[in-house]
C-alpha cells in the first residue's frame, strides 16, 4: 500500500532554503579550510626553512655531544623534530630519539611517512653539517579545520533564527495565495463574475488571469445551455401541442377515409417533431464541443458525396433530381462529420424549398488558396433584404410554407464559421431560385 505525501508550497520553500544555507555553508567552510591550509602550508614551511637556517649559522647543537633528546627546557618547539648530521653520515642530534626522521637526505622540501603519520621535512646543507627540520602535518590540518569550523560555527548557531525568520517570510509570502483560495471558496455557485487582478502579486496574476477565462467560458457555456433548454422549450411545445390535436382528431374520427387522413396528418406531425428533435441534438452536440477532436485533412467532394447519399431519399420523394459536377476533389482541414452536417443542412433546406421535378446543381471548386461548393436550387428564393436574417435560430422567412425547425441554416453557419468559412445566400443563375456558397479561403490550415 502506497503512502501519497501531501504535497506542501511551504515545506517544499522552508526545505530548498534551509538547504541551500546548509549547502552553502559547508561550501564556505570547506573553502576556508583549503585556503587556511594552503596559509598554513605557507608559513609553516616558512618557520621550518627559518629554524634550519638559524641552526646552520651556529654551534650551540653541536657542543652537544652525542645523539640525545632536548628536555622540557629547550627552546626547540615541541611539534618540530630536529635532526643534526656530519658530512659522514653521523648523527650528532636528534631533538626526539623516538622519532627519528630517515636516514636518507633530500635537500630542501619533502614529506616524509613515519609510523602512519606524514612529516613535512627541510634539509639543509652546510660545510659543517647537514640540518633536518620536520613537522607533523596534522598541526596543520588541525589549525585549518580549527579555522573551518569557526567560520561555519555562527550559522549554525544562527540556524533557529534563520528557520524562524525564513519561515515568516515564506508564510507572508503566501498569504496572497491564502487569500485567493478565500475569495473563490466564499462565491455563490452562480457567481462567474471575474475575480479582481489590483493588488496581487505579479507571480499570482497569471493565475488569476486564467481563472477568469475559464469562467468566462464557463460563463458562455451556461448561456448557451439556457438559451438551447429556453429554445427547446419554446420550439416543441408548438409541435407537441399540434400532435395532441392530431391524436384527438384521429379517436374522434368517424370514418375510414377521416381516419386516413388523420392518421396521415399525424404522422406528417411526428416526422416534423422528429426533424425538429435532430435539428436541436446537432445544435447541442455542434455547441458542446468546446474541444472538437483534431482537425484533420478532409475531401469536400467525398464530404457533399456522403451528404448527398443522406439526402437523395428525400428528394426521390419530391421527384427532384441532383446532380454533381466540378473538380474531383478538394482537400482543406478540418472535422468530416461537422462538414458533412453543414453540407446535408443546405442540401435538405434546397430541396425542401424546390417543387417537385426540379433540378438541384451541386457544384465544387478548388483554386490555389482556396476551395469552394455551391448548391443551386430552383425554389422561389429568399429576399435580399433577410438573406442574413435566416441564419438566425427559429427564424423562418416571410412567407414561407415550408415546415421545418428553423435551425438548419443556423447550424451551417456556426460550422462554417469555426472552420474560418464563409457561407453567403446569392440569386441563382438564371434569375430563379437560390445559391449557397460556402467558401474555404485557407484550405491547407492547420488545427482549427
Amino acid at each position: 500500500m502506497s503512502i501519497r505525501l501531501s504535497y506542501s508550497l511551504r515545506a517544499r520553500l522552508l526545505f530548498f532554503l534551509l538547504a541551500a544555507i546548509a549547502v552553502g555553508a559547508l561550501v564556505q567552510g570547506a573553502i576556508a579550510y583549503r585556503s587556511t591550509l594552503a596559509q598554513a602550508d605557507d608559513i609553516f614551511d616558512s618557520l621550518l626553512q627559518r629554524t634550519a637556517l638559524s641552526l646552520g649559522t651556529g654551534d650551540g647543537l653541536l657542543s652537544t655531544g652525542p645523539t640525545h633528546s632536548r628536555g622540557a627546557g629547550s627552546p626547540v618547539a615541541d611539534d618540530l623534530i630536529i635532526q643534526i648530521w656530519t658530512p659522514d653520515g653521523l648523527r650528532v642530534f636528534n631533538s626526539r630519539s623516538r622519532r627519528p626522521l630517515p636516514d636518507q637526505i633530500v635537500l630542501g622540501f619533502s614529506d616524509a611517512r613515519m609510523e602512519g603519520t606524514t612529516y613535512r621535512v627541510y634539509s639543509l646543507a652546510t660545510p659543517f653539517q647537514v640540518i633536518q627540520v620536520a613537522q607533523d602535518m596534522d598541526v596543520r590540518k588541525h589549525m585549518a579545520r580549527a579555522l573551518a569550523l569557526r567560520t561555519i560555527a555562527p550559522i549554525a548557531a544562527a540556524a533557529p533564527l534563520l528557520m524562524l525568520i525564513i519561515w515568516c517570510v515564506v508564510s507572508w509570502s503566501l498569504r496572497p495565495v491564502k487569500r485567493a483560495r478565500a475569495q473563490v471558496a466564499a462565491r455563490q455557485p452562480e457567481d462567474l463574475s471575474p475575480v479582481n487582478v489590483q493588488g496581487w502579486p505579479d507571480e499570482i496574476q497569471p493565475l488569476i488571469q486564467e481563472l477568469n477565462l475559464l469562467l468566462e467560458r464557463m460563463r458562455g457555456a451556461f448561456a448557451q445551455q439556457k438559451q438551447f433548454v429556453g429554445d427547446a422549450a419554446h420550439e416543441l411545445r408548438s409541435p407537441l401541442a399540434a400532435l395532441r390535436l392530431q391524436l384527438q382528431a384521429l379517436q374522434r374520427a368517424g370514418s375510414p377515409e377521416g381516419r386516413q387522413l388523420a392518421e396521415q396528418r399525424l404522422a406528417a406531425g411526428i416526422d416534423r417533431a422528429t426533424r425538429l428533435v435532430e435539428q436541436l441534438l446537432s445544435m447541442a452536440r455542434h455547441e458542446s464541443a468546446a474541444e472538437p477532436s483534431p482537425a484533420a485533412p478532409v475531401d469536400l467532394a467525398d464530404v457533399l458525396r456522403q451528404a448527398l447519399s443522406e439526402t437523395l431519399p428525400q428528394a426521390n420523394a419530391k421527384s427532384v433530381s441532383i446532380d454533381m459536377d466540378g473538380a474531383a476533389e478538394a482537400w482543406i482541414t478540418g472535422h468530416r462529420d461537422a462538414l458533412v452536417l453543414l453540407a446535408r443542412n443546405l442540401l435538405d433546406n434546397a430541396v425542401k424549398h424546390t417543387p417537385e421535378g426540379k433540378h438541384i446543381r451541386l457544384h465544387l471548386e478548388q483554386a490555389a488558396n482556396k476551395a469552394s461548393f455551391m448548391i443551386d436550387d430552383e425554389g422561389a428564393g429568399i429576399p435580399p433584404t433577410e438573406r442574413e436574417r435566416v441564419f438566425d435560430r427559429f427564424y423562418r422567412a416571410e412567407g414561407n410554407t415550408q415546415h421545418g425547425s428553423g435551425l438548419g441554416l443556423s447550424i451551417a453557419r456556426a460550422i462554417a464559421d469555426r472552420h474560418g468559412a464563409e457561407i453567403s445566400l446569392e440569386d441563382a443563375p438564371g434569375g430563379q431560385g437560390l445559391r449557397a456558397r460556402v467558401t474555404f479561403t485557407r484550405p491547407q490550415s492547420p488545427a482549427i
